[in-house]
């Protein structure tokens, strides 16, 4: 008996030290791996010349077998750029689906009360035949008010917090509102070469695209005034570059108003600022949000549809705009419910440099994408390699598509987090994380490709 209550003891010893060992072994992320691929990851990664340009982090996770593989800085929090907005998808995925408030209004006997809920597609260019909501515009026929409120969760900031003030004229930042019109943006387009070889501009909205100036000597293809909507042109204009072209639009409650009465001449409407009525005293307008949206917020980066669909999210929430509060939201009950905390997040697209995540909750927000929304739904979502989006151009080097990923990239920021299939088809979830370096992102680009395509060689 004494011997049995002995081994007993010593085999629970054993039980607990062993399990011990594994857990620990488990958070410094190398448990499947051997020492020589381990070593080899190490010289690639935390060896690398070109990363020691910088601050790299990354992070490789087997989902087959849910263990994590290999990590290099993998708890310290970076500028994740355009990685957000896997955020930003999950957060619309949970709250909207496929499901969102296209408007908010109010009907009397003699007039309609209307109030934007963030819906990006009214009237904008790319989605045309998805817009729902100005199929529902077009076919009222009692005056209509919109309303643009004012104040702290009524109205939403041109800007998100930390963007750059003089990025108003560059092509990818648009300014976030309640009710965007055209995308919040001027979009030019040359129209097919007719009979005789020419080729008329278009543009929407007409009434901006056809108030376009020459400016002799502009050195600028195209320009405008940071708080109008004056564009001048070179002289060079139509010969230089390439179309369609996209520059973002200032913002006006009249703009608005203006655009809307064009839009729909047959409408009587107009503008004021009454503020959001009790979620129970305005009815929703519910409309379609299909995968065409998610598949261009990630595949193409798309800066405005990732704010706007944080501002959709408010808008299911709480019946008002109110991206902070969603926010908040996403950071105290959503995320820590997939082991993401202590984050900070302010805004849908990453273009601030406020946002800070590590390699580690990037990847467990892969992971919890794989999981939720399906393995096929976000293969289709993400840029492939060699294939689609961002990464059309990157990883192209092996027989087949092997890495699906969203790109993120500021200055001195480069940032790839997604999946990847190996050879022997086992599938990985990474997340590579670059802060201040100086030297040019293909370099970068270059080294994780060598990365990822020796994970795929070998793993």
């Amino acid at each position: 008996m004494k011997k049995t209550h002995q081994f007993q003891l010593a085999f629970r010893f054993f039980y607990l030290f062993s399990a011990f060992f594994i857990a620990g072994t488990q958070v410094q992320g190398q448990l499947d791996l051997n020492g020589r691929d381990n070593r080899q990851l190490q010289e690639l990664t935390e060896f690398n010349e070109v990363f020691e340009g910088g601050q790299t982090g990354f992070v490789l996770y087997d989902l087959d077998y849910q263990t994590n593989l290999y990590g290099l800085n993998a708890d310290r929090r970076f500028v994740p750029a355009s990685n957000v907005k896997l955020l930003t998808f999950y957060l619309a995925n949970k709250i909207l689906g496929h499901r969102a408030p296209g408007l908010f209004y109010q009907e009397y006997d003699d007039h309609y009360e209307v109030w934007g809920s963030g819906y990006p597609l009214l009237l904008h260019p790319a989605f045309t035949g998805f817009d729902e909501a100005g199929t529902w515009l077009a076919n009222r026929e009692k005056p209509m008010v919109f309303n643009f409120p004012i104040g702290p969760g009524q109205s939403v900031s041109r800007y998100g917090p930390g963007w750059s003030w003089d990025d108003y004229n560059d092509s990818y930042v648009y300014e976030r509102s309640s009710l965007p019109l055209f995308g919040n943006r001027l979009y030019l387009n040359l129209s097919p070469v007719d009979a005789e070889g020419r080729q008329v501009l278009l543009g929407a909205p007409v009434s901006i695209a056809g108030e376009l100036r020459e400016l002799p000597g502009q050195a600028a293809r195209i320009r405008r005034s940071e708080f109008g909507n004056d564009f001048t042109v070179s002289p060079d204009f139509i010969d230089r570059g390439s179309f369609p072209l996209e520059r973002p639009l200032h913002l006006s409650d009249q703009l608005v108003g203006n655009e809307l009465s064009a839009t729909f001449p047959q409408q009587q409407i107009s503008v004021n600022q009454a503020p959001y009525p009790p979620a129970e005293a305005m009815t929703a307008l519910e409309v379609s949000m299909p995968d065409t949206v998610f598949r261009k917020l990630l595949q193409n980066s798309d800066n405005f549809l990732a704010e706007q669909l944080v501002i959709q999210a408010a808008a299911r929430r709480y019946r008002r705009p109110d991206a902070n509060a969603v926010l908040k939201y996403a950071k105290d009950t959503l995320l820590p419910a997939i082991g993401v905390e202590d984050i900070r997040w302010v805004d849908g697209s990453g273009l601030s440099r406020y946002n800070l995540l590590s390699p580690r909750q990037m990847v467990r927000v892969v992971m919890a994408l794989d999981q939720e929304i399906g393995r096929d739904r976000l293969l289709a979502l993400l840029p492939q390699g060699g294939t689609s989006g961002t990464l059309e151009s990157r990883f192209a080097d092996k027989p087949k598509p092997y890495v699906w990923a969203k790109t993120g990239s500021l200055s001195g920021v480069l940032c790839l987090s997604g999946l990847l299939q190996t050879k022997r088809g086992k599938w990985l979830a990474f997340s590579f994380m670059h802060n201040n370096f100086t030297g040019q992102s293909s370099a970068y680009y270059k080294e994780m490709e060598k990365t990822l395509g020796w994970c795929y060689e070998n793993l």
